[in-house]
């Protein structure tokens, strides 16, 4: 295809010079029969600008000086007008040579200024390649950096439920048994002595219902470290606790609507969105002064969705977007970004707040 194209140009620069050469025939024949005191190479020009539309460079000043050898062979044998001064009939012959000239100096000055151009386009061009590599390579070098961020991101808070888990366990199993052994301790020795003053029992109980307070007061700082239920029963049956207990503490009320989990969802997965409704509820609690929660689960084909709503004041959503929102905002969206999810927030003054999460299921299923 390139080829035909190429041969068809050719063909019409080789026409192009053809017709130049007959036109410059033809007004060598003009400048032999017409009087020399006319200015008729003036037609020459022509061709010159006929030549200036080839490719070839330099076939515009090879035209223009065959038709000035031209013009002067023909001068001797031009017809003289009588009574027309010699120096007269030169002179306009030797002028109208101006117009043969003044093309070739007309197309190089624009073909210069093509090259100029040309250059300028071609440095232009150049340097906006170099600096579109430049941005592509720092984009890249950002993307690299945000990865290497939201794993950097995952392992952290994978590391700090891990921590959660052990110091949950901990409470659990060591901090509250050894409670719960003191306590049977205190009352053993309580039978051992025998009658008391009423003072003395009364110090005892109150020590017993302290001691059995602060053991609740542990089983409920284990449980918020890390529910076991989690671990042990899922994800659904671990929110409905979560909202239960945020009812009672509130006094909200809390609605749980869910569908069937045929899918079990991994241990990272189910513990991010577990954290991201318990901020949830957290700010609802400090923040929104709500009558009514609901906490909604849905099963899509390639993912789960959680949507937590609340009828409170709500805020400004833009001015909350402008700020790049709080941390509790950046560390729920962080929490699911590890486990590839995501989370938006829906919120007017006046009309409530809905939060969105979502964790696709290929990447967490187990």
């Amino acid at each position: 295809m390139s080829g035909s194209a190429e041969a068809l140009s050719r063909r019409r620069q080789n026409l192009m010079v053809g017709v130049a050469g007959g036109l410059a025939c033809l007004f060598f024949v003009l400048d032999l029969l017409l009087p020399l005191g006319i200015a008729d190479a003036v037609l020459y020009s022509a061709v010159v600008f006929l030549s200036a539309a080839s490719s070839y460079r330099r076939l515009p000043v090879v035209a223009a000086t065959v038709c000035s050898l031209l013009t002067f062979i023909a001068a001797p044998f031009s017809p003289r007008v009588p009574g027309l001064p010699v120096w007269f009939e030169w002179g306009n012959h030797l002028l109208s040579l101006f117009a043969v000239w003044a093309p070739v100096a007309f197309v190089h000055q624009r073909r210069r200024t093509e090259w100029l151009l040309k250059e300028v386009s071609e440095r232009l061009e150049q340097r906006v390649e170099e600096r579109t590599a430049d941005l592509a390579a720092s984009r890249q070098a950002l993307e690299r950096n945000e990865e290497q961020l939201h794993t950097l991101t995952g392992r952290i808070l994978t590391a700090q439920e891990e921590e959660r888990r052990r110091i949950a366990q901990d409470l659990h199993d060591d901090v509250n048994q050894r409670l719960a052994l003191l306590m049977l301790e205190l009352q053993g020795v309580d039978r051992r002595l025998g009658p008391l003053s009423t003072e003395a029992q009364e110090g005892v109980r109150n020590v017993l219902k302290g001691m059995e307070e602060l053991s609740d007061e542990v089983r409920y700082m284990a449980y918020r470290f890390h529910p076991s239920i989690l671990d042990d029963l899922g994800l659904k049956a671990a929110l409905q606790r979560l909202l239960d207990d945020f009812s009672s503490r509130s006094g909200v009320k809390a609605l749980f609507v869910h569908q069937p989990l045929d899918h079990s969802l991994g241990k990272t997965a189910a513990t991010a969105l577990y954290r991201v409704v318990q901020e949830c509820l957290s700010n609802i609690a400090r923040h929104a002064k709500a009558t009514r929660v609901e906490v909604e689960v849905t099963v899509e084909e390639e993912g789960v969705v959680v949507m937590v709503r609340d009828d409170g004041m709500g805020f400004d959503q833009m001015a909350i977007n402008r700020t790049e929102g709080g941390l509790g905002l950046l560390n729920m969206r962080e929490r699911l970004l590890a486990v590839q999810g995501s989370c938006e927030v829906e919120s007017m003054p006046g009309r409530g707040t809905t939060v969105s999460m979502y964790v696709p299921l290929v990447r967490v299923a187990t």
